[in-house]
């Protein structure tokens, strides 16, 4: 018998809480059918990358889909990784600079997707941030400059420092009962 919550989905914060039906499913699955038998665009032709990029999204919108970076990069005759080197100017292929803006710009527009959803309240503000961090190059981090005072400090021997670093640092004390 099988372990877990068949229907732990409805508790989650990162679904809309709906199964996928079989017809939803059926879509979805013709829609990565569709991607899969495009015609995969060499890249060093600008006019067939911007034909296999208008040709996904066409489909996303035929289909009612969402469109992702995955699709697109498939669409390409990409995987993830290759689509990264290539982003980041680590090429691999054959591809025309010109190609290369059309690339870029269909991933710019990604991000407004993704980002005009989060704003329109119709994805899970979790969700967009993990896109966001993945594809759109958001970062959550803090900058912290830490500077010498070397005047309050000057007269102070080794050993007097040491022990004003105990009473300067905050330190987050759980108490117990």
């Amino acid at each position: 018998m099988p372990k877990g919550n068949s229907k732990a989905y409805l508790n989650s914060p990162f679904t809309d809480n709906t199964e996928v039906d079989i017809n939803g499913n059926a879509l979805m699955i013709q829609h990565c059918l569709d991607v899969f038998n495009m015609k995969e665009p060499d890249l060093s032709n600008p006019d067939e990358t911007k034909r296999a990029i208008d040709q996904y999204f066409k489909s996303c919108i035929e289909k009612g889909l969402r469109p992702g970076n995955l699709g697109l990069y498939t669409a390409l005759g990409l995987n993830r990784r290759e689509a990264l080197n290539l982003l980041q100017g680590r090429i691999k292929k054959n591809v025309n600079p010109i190609s290369l803006a059309h690339i870029k710009r269909a991933c710019k527009v990604l991000s407004l997707y993704r980002e005009s959803l989060g704003s329109q309240g119709k994805l899970n503000p979790a969700t967009l941030i993990f896109w966001q961090k993945n594809y759109d190059g958001l970062e959550d981090v803090q900058h912290i400059d830490v500077t010498a005072n070397a005047q309050e400090n000057a007269n102070l021997t080794p050993d007097e420092i040491a022990g004003k670093i105990d009473t300067d640092i905050p330190v987050d004390v759980i108490e117990t009962s």
